[in-house]
């Protein structure tokens, strides 16, 4: 879990127990107003949460709440969890949230590893548009309100990201993508890169191979998650990768190797990756660029706050 590198990076604690670090698709400057994306809660807060979970599958009262809920279907649990794992602070191991402390230059002087999707929101796009929710032009102020109830946000946000007739669905991901993903992990970089080496990529194979069955509403690019099969077996399952998507997991695989042997992804059968430069990666391409960023809003989530 991306989550848990930002909060090793951020625990006094785990102060040279690693000497580098490696960050995929989950900045470290997650918000809880931003959802999609990884955030740390309040040790409180996650009690609460923890408290009110066991009482909705019927273990509140148990003597042991732990072994109850081993014994409660898979499903049931699943069902009435409201939020993914979130480390949790205000803890000896975890003493402030690893957003505030990296944001404050609190964190372990290693170099980083750290990248994000091209289109890291379409696969949470596609799945709420299935669920019954349509993203048109009529339906996108309500659409944004609900992900977004800022007072003034979502105005905002549905003049910055205008719905026409049938692109709803890709930009209600661009929109995921931009304010969870794409320009947090641009912010990570900047605060990380003040103080230690660090190499930034942006996943950009537009056709790369969809990791959930069933067709999507719309075409859905490089979405969240879809690197991991370019540098891991998931499973045991074969990547199903073109002769060119397998040269670019050939290069990612060389990169992540290097940069976990060496502290620097270069080596000499690869293409260059300058430091404080994106590396955009892709079946046609692996180069760096100092645009990847241009493709998002970030100026715009800037002065959103």
């Amino acid at each position: 879990m991306v989550g848990s590198v930002c909060a090793q990076l951020a625990s006094p604690g785990a102060a040279g127990l690693f000497d580098r670090a490696i960050i995929e698709s989950g900045p470290c400057t997650g918000r809880p107003d931003r959802p999609f994306a990884p955030s740390s809660i309040p040790l409180n807060t996650a009690r609460a949460k923890g408290a009110a979970l066991a009482a909705q599958v019927g273990c509140g009262a148990a003597r042991d709440v732990t072994a109850c809920l081993r014994h409660v279907d898979v499903a049931h649990l699943l069902s009435a969890q409201e939020t993914d794992q979130q480390p949790a602070y205000s803890t000896p191991l975890l003493p402030s949230d690893p957003a505030a402390a990296i944001a404050a230059g609190r964190f372990h002087r290693v170099p980083v590893l750290i990248g994000s999707n091209h289109d890291e929101g379409n696969g949470w796009a596609a799945g709420i548009v299935q669920a019954g929710h349509p993203v048109t032009p009529d339906t996108w102020p309500d659409v944004v309100a609900t992900f977004f109830p800022s007072p003034g946000q979502a105005k905002k946000i549905v003049r910055e990201y205008p719905v026409h007739r049938t692109d709803g669905g890709p930009v209600f991901g661009g929109v995921i993508g931009d304010a969870n993903f794409a320009c947090p992990t641009a912010r990570t970089d900047g605060l990380l890169g003040a103080q230690v080496p660090v190499w930034r990529y942006e996943f950009a194979d537009e056709h790369a191979p969809p990791l959930t069955p069933g067709t999507p509403p719309f075409p859905l690019g490089a979405p969240h998650a879809s690197e991991l099969p370019y540098l891991f077996d998931l499973g045991g399952r074969p990547r199903h990768l073109t002769a060119a998507q397998n040269r670019l997991a050939d290069a990612m695989i060389g990169y992540w190797s290097r940069f976990a042997r060496a502290a620097d992804p270069n080596g000499p059968s690869l293409p260059r990756w300058p430091r404080q430069t994106v590396v955009s990666l892709a079946p046609d391409h692996v180069v760096p660029t100092r645009t990847a960023g241009h493709r998002h809003h970030c100026a715009f989530w800037n002065t959103l706050g």
